[in-house]
């Protein structure tokens, strides 16, 4: 008894988005409610903490995890509003009229660059614009990205969700990062096979392995090497951007705009320069990662001809456009500073160990999975359960393991999300068939679980090599 009622305000949220769908900012602040009903009447908590665990969870919410969301965001908007972002459309598609070609340049490339940018949906609609409108079949086109749009999560925004992660487990981010990177190496190394497969079949397979194979260790070297030694701000754009140089030497360069290009990308490359500078200067030294992007980003807009007071009004729109989703997160971080107070994320851990035993490690990831089904959302599903799965370990290492599968999870459960499939769905002109495109996405979804949870299973096993990993 005492664990389903401890996973009543989760339950909540679930059912409230996905049998009811509800907006997700509702949803969130009926299960805080439950929530806190349930941390006052069944746990003794008093209001006095209630209200103070729900104070700091929003405070962390808005800052630095809404800054930085803001922040990438604002970027994004900057090459939209100057009309870049048509040029950066332009460019890439005119490197090959080769649809698999173009799936892997997109959709792999520049989309992992998207998600480590801006996330938020943005690594799904942007890439599935831009194929649809070089000719390529729509449904294929929201196959490709949902299926590239997963390991790339756990470092999306600017590395907010292992920020997330890092602060609700209380794990270091120096040691979890590498740790996330390793994990998820497997399963990343295959997914640019899979966007093959999703474009066009076995087939494509067949015929294009070998630029699969490129894309995959032109993005897994920096974005591991990165991770490991840098943190987890950019291994998704350098990985991206990687995978986008490589396309560019093997594409057909001779219709491109050099010089425009470099001006349809200046806000990025100033972002790239600042975090990477960033990256590397001591812990205590180290400014937020949204004064960067948000400095880098409006320098860019500069250059590119935007006036100060409408760069000023640009940022003052992407606050109000994005403020119900920035409500949601404070209050899903409000809930898990709740229930984590109350003793009730403990018993789930302990429920879920007690049925599971050793093959826990095994269906770690599973867990975050449904976090990432449910919500959309590496940052949320990191804050749902991320104390949970650290609960549920017996070591440092395991519990860095666990951490880590929950984001991996994440990421492998917005594959068959509704919230992406409905956005990519948006973006294509597919609206009314998301039943057919999450019928198509469900067997990819299967492989990369299965792969994942195996991983998983396997590295709780090498305890020894964890803490190697973690320490560097």
């Amino acid at each position: 008894m005492a664990f389903l009622l401890s996973a009543l305000p989760i339950a909540v949220l679930v059912t409230a988005l996905a049998a009811f769908r509800a907006p997700a900012w509702k949803a969130a602040l009926a299960a805080f409610a439950v929530g806190a009903a349930e941390a006052f009447l069944w746990r003794g908590l008093s209001a006095g903490s209630i209200a103070e665990c729900a104070a700091a969870g929003a405070a962390t919410g808005l800052f630095p995890i809404g800054l930085v969301i803001v922040a990438a965001l604002f970027a994004y908007a900057v090459t939209e509003t100057s009309g870049a972002i048509e040029d950066i459309k332009s460019g890439l598609s005119a490197l090959s009229s080769d649809r698999r070609f173009l799936a892997l340049l997109v959709a792999w490339g520049f989309g992992s660059f998207m998600e480590g940018m801006a996330g938020f949906g943005t690594a799904v609609a942007i890439p599935c614009a831009i194929l649809v409108g070089v000719g390529f079949d729509p449904l294929r086109a929201v196959l490709c990205c949902l299926v590239a749009n997963t390991t790339p999560t756990a470092f999306a925004s600017v590395g907010v969700p292992t920020r997330v992660l890092a602060g609700e487990t209380g794990l270091g981010i120096g040691a979890l990062t590498p740790v996330i990177a390793w994990l998820q190496l497997a399963v990343s190394a295959i997914l640019p096979f899979l966007v093959l497969i999703a474009a066009d079949g076995l087939k494509g397979l067949r015929e294009c392995w070998k630029l699969a194979l490129g894309a995959s260790v032109a993005f897994a070297v920096p974005w591991l090497a990165l991770a490991q030694f840098a943190g987890c701000e950019l291994p998704d754009i350098v990985g991206g951007i990687a995978v986008m140089a490589l396309f560019a030497f093997l594409g057909d360069r001779k219709g491109i705009d050099v010089r425009r290009q470099l001006w349809a990308w200046l806000p990025f490359a100033f972002i790239v320069l600042a975090l990477g500078v960033v990256a590397f200067l001591p812990d205590e030294r180290k400014p937020s990662p949204g004064f960067v992007v948000l400095a880098a980003a409006a320098v860019g807009g500069l250059c590119q001809g935007m006036r100060p007071l409408r760069l000023v009004a640009l940022a003052a729109r992407t606050i109000w456009r994005y403020s119900l989703a920035l409500l949601m997160i404070c209050t899903v971080l409000a809930l898990a500073k709740v229930m984590g107070a109350a003793g009730m994320t403990q018993t789930l851990a302990d429920g879920l160990v007690a049925s599971t035993g050793r093959w826990y490690s095994a269906v770690s990831g599973l867990v975050g999975a449904l976090g990432g089904f449910v919500t959309g959302s590496g940052t949320s599903t990191s804050v749902l359960f991320g104390a949970l799965q650290t609960s549920a370990a017996s070591s440092w290492a395991h519990k860095l393991l666990f951490a880590a599968a929950n984001i991996m999870g994440a990421g492998i459960g917005k594959m068959v999300c509704p919230q992406s499939i409905v956005l990519g769905c948006a973006a294509a002109g597919l609206a009314g068939r998301e039943s057919e495109v999450m019928k198509r996405a469900a067997p990819f979804f299967l492989v990369v679980l299965v792969v994942a949870c195996a991983v998983t299973f396997a590295f709780a096993f090498f305890s020894s090599a964890i803490e190697v990993v973690a320490h560097g």
